[in-house]
């Protein structure tokens, strides 16, 4: 039995009864001919996660998860969904909530998802400082088609509740919009993250919640795009790997293409430490 565990989704949140937070995997079986079901016990070990344990790497901060779920979702392939619950042990004793009355945060949730994008070179290319320089790697495409590939997309949301809405930083997130981060920011490294855009609700008197979503990119929100001619069709040469007598057509050029080129502070956002 070969059980593998990816982490799907990850969410924390801040109430006035303390901090809560959720972890959330996938469990499959690698190995296609076993049949036989795993125990649950065998399933949730599979994850790393003990309950009543601190993580060994503390993603959630000082919470411990204090409850699990288990349920099957694969039909054919062994395939478990396990749900994690966290909290405190003991309520009070290092909650450490900030006065219900000033802008505070509240919750955050990360989603992790692949995105399908295309692809001309695999493996060992780079990404030059200038976009007109041809990236490298191994040819992937068949006369200037590219295979469809996956990368890692993660996203952030991150919410924060403010007393007077002359605290919401409204201006800094309009002028942030559509920019990466130009320093590491909530743990990414400059260049990854996209700052997406802010909204904002009224739930109360002198109560406004706001809503800060980012996203990052595997490739820094890059994209591979093959030299074309004026006609727009795919400029090819003959793979200097394969025999000539084959003709064997690749692109000649591949580059890197940053839809995203501004950058910003994200830190002008103002934005509490959400862990």
């Amino acid at each position: 039995m070969s059980l593998e565990a990816f982490e799907q989704s990850r969410g924390f949140e801040q109430g006035t009864d303390g901090r809560s937070g959720t972890r959330e995997f996938l469990v499959v079986e690698n190995d296609s001919t076993v049949t036989t079901q795993p125990s649950v016990n065998q399933v949730i070990r599979s994850t790393n996660v003990r309950l009543y344990t601190q993580d060994t790497v503390p993603v959630l901060g000082n919470l411990i998860p204090l409850s699990v779920s288990v349920r099957s979702v694969g039909d054919k392939q062994i395939q478990y969904l396990v749900s994690f619950k966290y909290g405190l042990e003991t309520v009070g004793g290092n909650d450490t909530t900030d006065d219900p009355s000033a802008p505070s945060f509240v919750a955050f949730n990360i989603s992790q998802k692949p995105i399908a994008f295309d692809l001309w070179r695999a493996d060992d290319f780079v990404f030059p400082e200038n976009q007109n320089t041809d990236i490298v790697g191994t040819p992937v495409d068949v006369a200037g088609e590219p295979i469809t590939a996956f990368i890692i997309q993660q996203e952030l949301e991150l919410m924060v509740r403010y007393e007077k809405f002359t605290d919401v930083p409204n201006l800094d997130s309009l002028s942030l919009v559509a920019k990466r981060n130009s320093t590491e920011f909530l743990g990414a490294e400059a260049g990854y993250l996209l700052f997406t855009g802010m909204s904002l609700s009224r739930d109360g008197i002198n109560s406004y919640n706001a809503s800060f979503t980012f996203v990052w990119d595997q490739f820094q929100h890059q994209r591979q795009a093959p030299k074309r001619d004026r006609n727009g069709d795919v400029l090819l040469i003959l793979d200097p790997d394969e025999p000539a007598v084959d003709k064997v057509y690749i692109a000649e050029t591949v580059l890197f293409k940053q839809p995203f080129p501004d950058t910003g502070d994200f830190n002008l956002l103002g934005l509490p430490d959400p862990v």
